[in-house]
């Protein structure tokens, strides 16, 4: 004859599992989930009274062992977390001086090269920026105003005039793009 199951160990094993579960939540938590382990021994510990209870008296352990493995997942990980936050500690300072260095010497061959500091540098684009958008702002005004007297003229043209004038102004065009891409490249 079968023996049956009795409710042994069933209350502590849920108050572990859900424990457990919050510890496991708590350690996925970046930077704080060392946390988790504090909840996560108290889940291990309800578990495993839990788990004893119900060997005594011949209790289900279905939620019991699942409230172990949670607690145990998450002790494991509040355990990866402090040993990576430590490890950052303890090279923390060596990266950040290499990082120093590295930015100093960019900066010290910067102004060797340049003859100014980065700061001066990136000053003298901005200055050279606006300039540059104040000219373009003059040309795109001037641009303006030739293409209104060009379309005024252009409306008085009969269309075989128009075409004259459109195909002599593309080639035009295409000749001083084609000299153009002669001086930047070696083509001949």
């Amino acid at each position: 004859m079968e023996e049956q199951k009795t409710t042994a160990g069933q209350g502590l094993g849920v108050a572990g599992l859900v424990v457990g579960i919050l510890a496991a939540i708590l350690a996925l938590i970046p930077c704080i989930g060392w946390i988790a382990i504090i909840p996560g021994v108290i889940a291990l510990a309800l578990s495993l009274v839990a788990f004893s209870q119900a060997n005594k008296g011949n209790g289900s352990k279905g939620v019991i062992i699942g409230a172990l493995v949670v607690s145990i997942i998450a002790i494991s990980i509040g355990l990866i977390q402090i040993f990576l936050v430590a490890t950052i500690a303890s090279k923390g300072g060596h990266i950040i001086n290499k990082i120093e260095k590295v930015a100093r010497e960019f900066e010290d061959e910067f102004e060797g090269e340049y003859g100014k500091d980065f700061e001066e540098a990136m000053e003298d684009v901005e200055k050279s920026m606006e300039k540059i958008d104040d000219d373009l702002e003059k040309t795109m005004e001037k641009l303006e105003e030739d293409m209104e007297e060009v379309s005024d003229r252009f409306e008085e043209l009969s269309d075989e005039e128009k075409a004259g004038k459109i195909g002599k102004a593309a080639g035009r065009a295409l000749k001083e793009f084609l000299e153009e891409m002669k001086d930047t490249t070696d083509i001949k």
